[in-house]
């Protein structure tokens, strides 16, 4: 599923996620975030993969080492998903891009 939307930060520093991400989120869950400029990503982990990951920095600085990319492939691979093309990232972005600006 594909969903691109606009939602806001709230005062306290919140992100509004529309009702159809949070009916598929649970208490518990737990995400991974990547911040690069202005794109976050947030990428829903199991628990044994989380730790693996957090180990895995500590050996390894990542944000010296690898590009977002790069970062963004080696989850997938842990996870076992397809990985995000850079062409898919920056279609989402041009289509968000058009999209606020057909608001305005």
């Amino acid at each position: 599923m594909t969903l691109t939307t606009v939602i806001q930060v709230t005062a306290d520093g919140q992100l509004e996620l529309p009702p159809e991400i949070r009916s598929k989120l649970h208490p518990g869950d737990e995400f991974v975030l990547w911040q690069e400029e202005d794109i976050i990503i947030l990428k829903k982990v199991q628990k044994p993969l989380l730790n693996e990951l957090i180990q895995h920095q500590k050996t390894v600085n990542l944000e010296e080492s690898l590009s977002f990319f790069e970062i963004a492939d080696r989850l997938s691979k842990l996870n076992e998903i397809d990985p995000i093309s850079e062409e898919e990232i920056q279609e989402e972005i041009q289509a968000y891009k058009q999209e606020k600006r057909n608001l305005a």
